[in-house]
């Protein structure tokens, strides 16, 4: 389902790429799994349980165990043995939910759908309202599924004006922006990425648009290992690209590094900056 995406952003970790493989490190530089595998590491859930390229096919099993009780006994979580999919979500307005008042938005038809073994459509606790923030990007849909199987959301319905994703607030009223063809979190932050036509933006928490629409995606790999959304804020930052440039974004939709660099990397405690000599740990801008 293309509306999905990793539960949470990983923070103290990166995944990184050497000739074309990739592994993981800490946010201050430490190698945690080598660059072998053919996909970007991630994380299964919400804790330390990285998907790693042998975790799927394991030629020596003994060797598997013994390098996820290495990683783990330094602090690292474990490897994923590949015996699941990976945990995504996505919030959703279910059309069709029990109830639905039809003559009025009603918050009693919002869903989440969690990926998993099987996976399923759930009512929205408070907890996510806590963890994901006060607005969350839904689309309209319908829970599929059901009488003994798992249940499911459909793929998005777009509006009479192709908008996909529109934010609705925990008090249920919606921010005014149109067009949204993909959205992330605002979590605590004072801003949320969305992909509107000529690239991807960033909102705050009355709709309004504070930053071009000229990023490019950075965070979520797909099967091809492309990026697939802009990253979400984190402790006030974000990496951003623009034709191919990168930079950092603070929570006022300021480029304080301009989208000027090789390469950016933030996760919410460490800045990483490319320049023509490598990657080099950096403080943030004052």
């Amino acid at each position: 389902m293309n509306s999905a995406c990793p539960a949470v952003p990983c923070q103290g970790y990166f995944t990184m790429s050497r000739d074309g493989l990739w592994g993981l490190m800490r946010a201050d530089g430490t190698l945690v799994l080598p660059c072998k595998s053919s996909f970007p590491v991630f994380a299964c859930g919400t804790e330390p349980h990285w998907r790693w390229e042998d975790s799927y096919n394991p030629a020596d099993w003994e060797s598997f165990y013994a390098l996820s009780d290495q990683i783990s006994v330094a602090g690292d979580g474990t490897l994923c043995t590949g015996e699941h999919g990976p945990q995504t979500i996505s919030f959703f307005y279910a059309l069709n939910a029990p109830g639905r008042d039809k003559y009025a938005l009603d918050p009693g038809a919002l869903r989440v759908y969690i990926s998993g073994s099987p996976g399923s459509c759930e009512a929205l606790a408070d907890s996510y309202w806590e963890i994901y923030g006060e607005s969350l990007p839904v689309y309209n849909g319908e829970i599929l599924g059901g009488n003994a199987d798992p249940t499911y959301p459909s793929e998005p319905q777009p509006d009479s004006n192709g908008t996909v994703y529109w934010y609705m607030n925990r008090n249920g009223t919606i921010l005014p922006v149109g067009g949204i063809q993909k959205a992330l979190w605002f979590f605590e932050e004072a801003l949320a990425p969305v992909e509107l036509e000529g690239g991807w933006a960033y909102i705050d928490h009355r709709g309004n648009t504070v930053t071009e629409t000229a990023y490019q995606p950075t965070w979520c790999f797909d099967g091809e290992n492309l990026p697939t959304y802009a990253a979400c804020l984190q402790n006030g930052y974000a990496a951003v690209c623009r034709e191919g440039q990168w930079g950092l974004l603070d929570s006022n939709g300021a480029e304080v590094i301009p989208c000027e660099n090789e390469g950016v990397a933030w996760e919410g405690t460490h800045l990483w900056v490319k320049s023509r000599d490598g990657w080099h740990l950096t403080s943030l801008p004052r």
